[in-house]
């Protein structure tokens, strides 16, 4: 298997072709430029992939008993150490598909807090957040923030971040160009910051 890449794109939308996944594309030109590899992992192209279920086996084991997509999260997850967290929301949050593969994030939430693998936390490592809203709310990116934090958290990744908060954006048609560059900047710098 050849090298991971240096920036993984986790698109966390049901919808191959919304504003989260344009604005990611920009981002990733950005990291590109950088002279940086960039892939992307979109939910959207998983037809298996199911929440949690709470049956508590990873809490002894670090894995999880679930056998479905999953496991090419956790692959991407384990070697990456450079994450863009790209997201619609929905009522103030990450999409209940992209929310399944967070929650599933339990698995290496347990190998770190209850079987003591990478307490201190991966070295190198860092996280970015881009989210896309079509409203305007006072709160409006208080939650996915949070769901984000800890989902790094489980990840041994810093729970510190870099964000791109983009309201009033319906549709990729609603993107001005001045949101493009933005978004292909801050995945410049992302690329740039050890």
């Amino acid at each position: 298997m050849p090298d991971a890449p240096r920036v993984l794109g986790l698109h966390l939308s049901p919808n191959p072709t919304g504003t989260s996944r344009a604005l990611l594309d920009k981002f990733g030109s950005g990291v590109l430029e950088a002279g940086v590899g960039f892939s992307i992992l979109s939910i959207s192209d998983f037809n298996n992939l199911s929440g949690c279920v709470e049956c508590g086996a990873c809490g002894k084991t670090g894995q999880c008993q679930i056998g479905d997509d999953m496991e090419v999260f956790y692959q991407a997850f384990e070697t990456a150490f450079k994450i863009v967290v790209a997201s619609p929301l929905f009522f103030y949050d990450v999409p209940s598909q992209g929310k399944a593969v967070i929650d599933r994030s339990q698995a290496l939430w347990s190998k770190r807090y209850i079987l003591g693998e990478n307490k201190e936390g991966r070295k190198g490592t860092r996280g970015f957040l881009l989210a896309v809203g079509a409203t305007k709310g006072k709160d409006l990116f208080t939650p996915i923030t949070l769901s984000v934090k800890y989902f790094f958290d489980a990840l041994a990744f810093p729970r510190t971040f870099g964000t791109l908060f983009l309201r009033n954006l319906e549709r990729p048609s609603d993107i001005t160009e001045e949101q493009y560059l933005e978004a292909k900047a801050a995945g410049f710098e992302f690329a740039m910051t050890n």
